[in-house]
């Protein structure tokens, strides 16, 4: 049996880092900030970033940046504006301006251009994600090798809104629409009734909401669409859209179902955040 790589290793990092090695360092701040490996601590997390800068980590220098013309320091990255309610009968949807500011949403969208794929969609036959017509847009997925300081105070910003565990959010995408791209009629929770996600279900729990963060502004049409009320929404740069796909007994919520209208000019992109209720099972 092989041991944790060096590079998800935290006693590894540690002595690493301790030696001056700036990119351990970073690594060892992101898996603080998520705790993974190692209790979760934003105050210590900060510490292993401010190091790593000092050690010449262009990235820490650029994310210490970023987080410093944030502005309210971690109280303020952490608790998230309160969301509006955007249907008065139907589904839990709701908006929230103002959500990140615009150098982080610029952020996300340049480290995301490097990674983004063809957009998959979740096989009902045999749970394993696939290519189809029904979602024609690109997505960069950020895993762990891809996950930074700034997307970890992104996701904990997203769970502590939406009042779920950080530790049940999947892996977060940036989507991105091209002119007549979109992401057809669809749900986001998955079918109880169906074998092929059985296994998922068992291990993760149900996706008990969606989060979309609006990363620019620059295009035309677009639109977050539901069936529910015929709802039409376009969030600003920095705006999230988060709702429910269960309803409170924790059963699926049909009225969910919704689309990613197509952009008429320019290109869209937004992060996409699924939420679980909690970390995944072995």
């Amino acid at each position: 049996m092989t041991g944790p790589s060096p590079a998800s290793d935290p006693a590894a990092l540690r002595r690493s880092a301790d030696a001056g090695d700036a990119e351990a360092a970073h690594r060892l701040a992101v898996l603080t900030a998520m705790g993974l490996g190692v209790a979760p601590d934003w105050n210590a997390a900060l510490d292993l970033l401010a190091r790593a800068a000092e050690l010449g980590s262009a990235t820490a220098i650029a994310q210490q940046d970023l987080l410093q013309g944030w502005g309210g320091g971690l109280p303020a990255w952490l608790n998230a504006p309160a969301p509006r309610p955007l249907l008065a009968d139907g589904p839990a949807v709701l908006a929230i301006e103002g959500f990140l500011p615009p150098a982080i949403c610029e952020h996300l969208s340049a480290r995301a251009a490097g990674i983004s794929a063809p957009a998959l969609v979740y096989d009902p036959r045999t749970g394993e994600a696939r290519r189809e017509a029904v979602r024609t847009n690109d997505a960069a997925r950020f895993e762990l090798p891809e996950m930074d300081v700034v997307l970890a105070v992104v996701r904990e910003r997203i769970a502590r809104t939406a009042g779920l565990p950080v530790a049940g959010l999947e892996w977060t995408q940036v989507l991105r629409y091209a002119v007549g791209q979109s992401f057809d009629w669809h749900v986001d929770w998955l079918d109880p009734a169906n074998p092929a996600y059985a296994e998922d279900l068992r291990r993760r729990g149900q996706r008990i909401a969606t989060c979309l963060v609006y990363l620019n502004e620059d295009y035309e049409g677009g639109e977050t669409a539901f069936e529910a009320g015929g709802l039409r929404w376009r969030g600003r740069k920095g705006d999230a859209l988060l709702w429910a796909n269960t309803l409170p007994d924790g059963s699926a919520d049909p009225r969910t179902r919704h689309a990613g209208l197509p952009p008429t000019r320019g290109k869209k992109r937004v992060l996409s955040q699924w939420l679980r209720g909690r970390a995944p099972r072995p």
